[in-house]
């Protein structure tokens, strides 16, 4: 089972290694990690309006009680560095736009430092190889996707150039 997922995750790190939004993309075992799973790291650059780079991590979270499931999950990192004053207003702006998100949800690490975007997609581990891998292509690829226009706001919500209550009016009503 963890050489089927190890080589789903190194066909998904070769369709990004095509993409020229993508300056980096690796494989990381286990092994190499001292984790209990294999993680492949993608750099996107010039990611959002304000043309940021960052860190997306996809990897299988091991769940031993569910074979005949696997939880694909994406992880990207937006920034590590969000100022101490802009935490309560960027919690409350996640919180609200996370209602609309329709896949993943933004969240904040427990010190607030940190800004990332998480998405967990079940699939059925007894699919066919093909299928199973367009499956996480296409997980992938939305976990990218669907953040992209708010990255910038969130940013300017976090730094204070942009006040909560003009960030709440681009939300839907």
């Amino acid at each position: 089972m963890a050489e089927r997922k190890q080589a789903l995750l190194k066909k998904l790190e070769g369709f990004f290694k095509e993409d020229e939004t993508i300056e980096e993309a690796s494989l990381f075992t286990a092994e190499e990690l001292g984790t209990p799973m294999d993680v492949l790291r993608v750099l996107v650059m010039d990611y959002g309006a304000g043309l940021t780079d960052i860190l997306a991590e996809y990897s299988f979270i091991p769940f031993e009680e569910a074979d005949e499931v696997w939880y694909f999950s994406s992880v990207l990192t937006i920034d590590t560095d969000i100022p101490k004053e802009g935490v309560s207003a960027l919690s409350c702006a996640i919180a609200k736009l996370n209602f609309y998100l329709p896949y993943g949800n933004f969240a904040l690490s427990g010190d607030g430092k940190m800004l990332v975007y998480r998405t967990v997609t079940a699939l059925r581990s007894d699919a066919d190889d093909e299928n199973l891998y367009k499956d996480i292509e296409l997980a992938a690829d939305t976990a990218i996707l669907v953040p992209e226009q708010y990255v910038q706001l969130l940013s300017l919500v976090a730094d204070g150039s942009l006040l909560l209550n003009d960030f709440l009016s681009t939300l839907p009503q």
